[in-house]
């Protein structure tokens, strides 16, 4: 028997740099404020930190996925910020 389960088809994603903060090195190497990327479901977009991008994926998921964090206070945007102590760099991700 076929499987008859519908899913939700992932919207689409942007993450924004909201925020590029500096330390006694300078600012983060790979991002510059204002940038904005577009998520093409589960790919890591072109000229994106690897790093910062395994720390956004599962809040790309809920939010392409029509879900919702406890703390987002609009639906369909979150904020997470990268792994790096010194220079983390704040995200923005919208769902559209």
């Amino acid at each position: 028997m076929p499987c008859r389960v519908k899913y939700n088809q992932p919207k689409k994603v942007k993450i924004i740099v909201e925020k590029v903060p500096h330390d006694e090195i300078g600012p983060c190497s790979c991002h510059t404020e204002g940038q904005v990327f577009e998520v093409d479901f589960e790919r890591c977009p072109a000229n994106f930190c690897a790093a910062a991008f395994h720390s956004l994926w599962p809040h790309l998921r809920v939010l392409e996925l029509g879900g919702r964090h406890p703390w987002d206070k609009n639906a369909g945007e979150t904020r997470v910020c990268c792994p790096d102590p010194n220079k983390p760099v704040i995200f923005k991700i919208l769902a559209e």
